[in-house]
């Protein structure tokens, strides 16, 4: 027993050497570890920045663009407000200069008026009376001079001209003489009594003109002569002319348009038949010197052939010729804006 006591204490400084190093190396594992572990959270800390700032750059390139955009859209806006402003300005202070323009002138108006009210207190009755009277007479002029100026449109109107080419002679001249109107439809040819309408029509401008004192146009239709109706339309005018004092303004009645109206659609003579001797149109001619009258005739699209028969017949007889070719759906009419007849 004692031997065996002995050997083991002889072993016991070398498992002790051991046991102490697996115990020095298991420590040093563990402090590589800890070290390990607070180096992998370090870097994980300072890799957490740098991965939200990828992530938010992007978003806040966006952000910046719109803001951007919004701001030039803004700055736009201001810009097209300013200017609305500078407009607006500029407007009423023209208005300002136009009232005080318009005081102007109704302040010489009213001293005018008083002027000759104070005058008229100062004449005696008889005076008065013949005040007044030359008042009458000088609003009738007035009155006059719109239905002379309403006259003189209606006398100077004409429809649209168009000039088409002429066989025996090239060129065109405008008619300023005597014109005799025929109608070629559907190779039919009527006259047309140009000049008995346009007269009609005067006397019936002066009938209605003062229905325009209520009215900016007015319409109506008489008839019928010669076979046609007159449709025509009246209209109120105003002619502004600059002056010292500001803008006058000068209201006149002138006429728009008129058209004629036919009763029958196949009214007049076969054309075969109006160059008979013993036609109407024969007998209209007969009346009517060449050198001194000119043939218009209003031609719808049928009858282009019977057109030129009849522009050579005429041309046999040595009378000038104009043409005014029509739409099926244009009816014969005219307007102040329009231009005399071309005859060939």
């Amino acid at each position: 027993m004692t031997r065996t006591r002995k050997g083991n204490q002889a072993e016991a400084p070398g498992q002790d050497s051991f046991l102490d190093i697996v115990a020095n190396l298991v420590g040093i594992l563990i402090i590589l570890v800890i070290v390990i572990g607070v180096r992998a959270r370090d870097v994980l800390l300072e890799a957490a920045p740098v991965a939200d700032t990828e992530v938010v750059h992007p978003n806040l390139a966006g952000l910046t663009k719109d803001a951007e955009t919004a701001l030039r859209a803004a700055n736009a806006v201001e810009s097209d407000i300013l200017d609305l402003e500078d407009k607006i300005k500029r407007q009423d202070l023209e208005i300002a200069i136009r009232r005080q323009e318009r005081g102007k002138v109704q302040m010489l108006v009213a001293q005018a008026d008083q002027a000759i009210a104070d005058r008229r207190d100062e004449l005696s009755k008889a005076e008065q009376q013949r005040f007044d009277a030359r008042r009458s007479v000088l609003a009738a002029r007035q009155e006059l001079e719109t239905v002379q100026v309403t006259l003189q449109t209606v006398q100077n109107s004409a429809a649209p001209v168009t000039v088409i080419e002429h066989l025996p002679t090239p060129m065109a001249k405008t008619v300023f003489g005597k014109e005799l109107h025929f109608r070629l439809h559907n190779g039919r040819l009527a006259f047309v009594p140009w000049d008995e309408l346009v007269g009609r029509l005067q006397v019936e401008a002066r009938q209605k003109v003062w229905r325009l004192k209520e009215q900016p146009e007015l319409t109506e239709t008489f008839g019928p002569i010669g076979g046609f109706w007159m449709k025509y339309t009246l209209k109120r005018v105003e002619y502004r002319r600059p002056t010292q004092m500001g803008v006058a303004v000068q209201r006149g009645v002138e006429l728009d348009r008129f058209i004629l109206i036919p009763e029958d659609d196949d009214m007049g003579e076969p054309l075969a038949e109006a160059l008979q001797k013993d036609s109407q149109f024969h007998r209209l001619l007969a009346t009517n010197q060449p050198e001194a009258t000119t043939i218009t005739v209003w031609t719808y699209p049928d009858s282009f052939d019977e057109f030129r028969e009849l522009k050579r017949v005429l041309f046999n007889r040595s009378y000038l010729t104009a043409s005014r070719p029509l739409s099926f759906d244009t009816p014969i009419g005219g307007s102040p804006h329009g231009t005399r007849s071309s005859a060939q």
